[in-house]
């Protein structure tokens, strides 16, 4: 089943967070449209990636609701629940590789879990994702401890992808890659985008991430989102973090004389 056009792939819908007394999200709306790339930014603290687990069904919220291709995962049965869950694929932060199993069994285990594959299938399958990550068939046999950061990140990408998912959710995919790796690795999410007809949601803090991957932001201050946008229009947004949160976006265009309006915007 793919996604419908019309139906939005992901709505966060009054969202309220809180745990004890300290309060995460309040109110927080947000959508994510299909065939799209938004990056959620915000300052450190300020519940991206709490609004992430929420997204993929690790954490629920407090209040509000979550939809995944037009369904809300908690009210769904276990059946539903998994044939919503096999349609998205997540990429921690720092891969989340089991670390007593090889590459191979990391990217085959959604695969076994889905219990529709005989090993001949799943052994094609695994070797097909190695191969989208631009990592090679020797690579298989290697177990985390041995990989480079920027190979951990392309094992965990390869086990997000290993269903076809439709939705793909990255939490700092950049995070502790040097810059040549960070731009390696942006240029093959960009790639699997057009190549998979992938929708991606992913939380940032690195601009050059931002600027060259992102086909809209939406800004999480004060408990919500309180823009949500192309880059070029945060120029006209006045929240006090938008706007330094923009500014800075813009001195990075500058000082690596990158061509966009967002400068005129700016002034």
């Amino acid at each position: 089943m793919t996604a419908d056009a019309t139906t939005p792939v992901c709505e966060a819908i009054n969202i309220w967070t809180q745990f004890g007394n300290t309060v995460i999200h309040k109110n927080l709306s947000m959508q994510v449209n299909s065939g799209e790339v938004l990056a959620l930014v915000g300052g450190s603290g300020s519940g991206k990636t709490t609004l992430l687990r929420h997204i993929v069904g690790l954490t629920q919220p407090t209040r509000g609701e979550i939809r995944l291709f037009g369904e809300n995962l908690q009210t769904l049965d276990r059946d539903g629940q998994k044939r919503v869950r096999n349609r998205f694929g997540m990429l921690f932060q720092q891969g989340a590789l089991f670390s007593a199993l090889s590459v191979f069994e990391n990217i085959a285990f959604p695969l076994r879990e889905l219990r529709q594959f005989d090993e001949a299938t799943i052994h094609l399958l695994v070797m097909h994702k190695l191969a989208l990550v631009e990592l090679e068939p020797q690579h298989a046999d290697l177990l985390p401890a041995q990989l480079s950061g920027g190979m951990i990140k392309r094992v965990g990408l390869a086990r997000a992808l290993s269903l076809e998912p439709e939705l793909l959710v990255l939490d700092e995919p950049t995070a502790g890659l040097d810059p040549d790796r960070s731009e390696n690795f942006v240029r093959l999410i960009k790639d699997l985008r057009i190549q998979l007809g992938l929708t991606v949601v992913f939380v940032t803090h690195d601009l050059d991430t931002l600027t060259s991957l992102a086909d809209r932001v939406a800004v999480l201050a004060d408990q919500h989102i309180v823009a949500s946008c192309t880059i070029d229009e945060l120029g006209s947004m006045t929240h006090p973090f938008v706007c330094n949160f923009f500014n800075g976006v813009k001195e990075r265009l500058e000082r690596f004389n990158k061509p966009n309006e967002l400068i005129k915007h700016g002034k």
